[in-house]
């Protein structure tokens, strides 16, 4: 049977038509594995979970979460394509057995990036947001003459209040301060009280975050310890690296948290974002670096 030139035309249309659907699904699919896209059920928000921990995370006087940690997560999951994010609340000691739990996604609260907390609470950390040292909150006057872990440790009355969970309650007992004298607090503002009231001696946590306390709640009767001489760990100074974290299957979300993070720590935007909350250049450069 002769076929005219225009048949073989139209005879081609399904085959032309297949074949470009074949390159659409394929660059899709391509661009899914490239971008490790994660796929939440029904398209609902990515969680965050946070605690009440100034400046990192907080509530303000609208209702809104903000703090350095949920604001910047904001951008970074915009500038990565997951969309909206819903936070939710959780005392600080119980934000990696909620995120284990399956009740949110990622942390976003100022958490500090350890190798101890990767290894036994099986967290994958992104690289870290910002670097900041520790300081201590102590009555007026600082009558104790506390300066360092090591002066509460060796003063057999002092109590020191931590939150409970916090980088500085491993800190106080690495230089030596028993656990009987460790206050565990869930909450930054209760463990103030508890100096204001005499109940602890002095209070530690991280430097931005008593700064920004000072500056902002109207707490009297403490002022900070000054000077204080930060712990010290492998010789070098124990800084913390505040990060967001996910559980290891979670590695495709990590994936696109770094690589969102990255062409944009340090930047104009961020620098400018996080100044509200008293996080300097100090705080941000050696962070905007790491990987």
């Amino acid at each position: 049977m002769h076929v005219r030139p225009y048949q073989r035309a139209v005879m081609r249309i399904p085959y032309l038509l297949a074949a470009a659907v074949v390159v659409i699904v394929a660059a899709v699919l391509g661009w899914l594995i490239q971008s490790d896209a994660p796929v939440r059920e029904g398209g609902r928000p990515l969680r965050a979970l946070y605690a009440i921990e100034p400046p990192f995370a907080f509530i303000d006087r609208n209702g809104r979460v903000t703090g350095e940690a949920p604001e910047v997560l904001r951008v970074l999951a915009y500038r990565a394509g997951l969309g909206e994010v819903e936070f939710v609340h959780a005392e600080f000691g119980q934000l990696m057995h909620e995120l284990a739990s399956g009740r949110g996604d990622v942390i976003a609260s100022g958490l500090f990036a350890t190798p101890e907390r990767a290894l036994r609470l099986r967290l994958r950390f992104t690289r870290p947001s910002a670097l900041v040292g520790t300081g201590m909150l102590v009555a007026k006057g600082n009558p104790m003459q506390l300066h360092s872990f090591e002066d509460v440790a060796a003063r057999s009355d002092a109590q020191l209040a931590v939150v409970d969970g916090a980088v500085e309650q491993v800190q106080a007992s690495r230089a030596g301060v028993p656990a009987a004298r460790i206050q565990l607090h869930g909450d930054a503002a209760s463990a103030v009280v508890a100096v204001i009231e005499g109940r602890a001696d002095a209070f530690a946590l991280s430097d931005v975050s008593l700064h920004y306390m000072m500056a902002n709640s109207g707490f009297t009767g403490v002022e900070l310890a000054t000077p204080f001489v930060r712990p010290q760990r492998d010789g070098q100074p124990d800084a913390g690296r505040p990060a967001f974290a996910v559980r290891p299957e979670d590695e495709a979300l990590a994936r696109r948290l770094d690589q969102a993070m990255a062409g944009y720590l340090g930047s104009a935007e961020h620098r400018a974002l996080v100044a509200h909350f008293g996080f300097g250049v100090d705080n941000i450069a050696p962070a905007a670096g790491a990987r």
